[in-house]
Formats: structure tokens, sequence, C-alpha cells
């Protein structure tokens, strides 16, 4: 399989919520099939592109062969 140039996900992020908050999340990335994490993260990842913090076009990363 081709390897991927990328930026590696190696950083955490944390914030503490309320059981509400969590039960919300949980429930919200079940529904669509996700991880908390996956789902936590498309959630960021479409406010920061919302507000110009990051580029809207994903531009896919160059393949190398093995």
């Amino acid at each position: 399989m081709p390897k991927i140039e990328s930026d590696a996900k190696g950083e955490l992020l944390c914030t503490r919520v309320t059981a509400v908050i969590k039960e919300a999340v949980l429930r919200e990335a079940r529904s669509e099939g996700l991880t908390t994490s996956e789902w936590l993260r498309n959630l960021v990842v479409k406010e920061l592109k919302e507000r110009g913090a990051l580029q809207k076009v994903y531009l896919f990363p160059k393949l190398e062969s093995e």
C-alpha cells in the first residue's frame, strides 16, 4: 500500500464537559457512525474553516510508492 505524506494526528487536545454534553456528543457520533474523536475533529475543522483559520479546500497528500 502506498505511503501518504501528511500531517500525522499526533497531537492531543483535551477538554472537560458536563455529562449532558458528553452524552449528546456520544449520541450524535453514534448516529453518524463515527467515533467521538472523529465527530469532534470534524466539528472543530468545520468551525475553523468557517472562521477562515483553515483552508476550505482540502489538498490530497502526495502518494509515494513503497
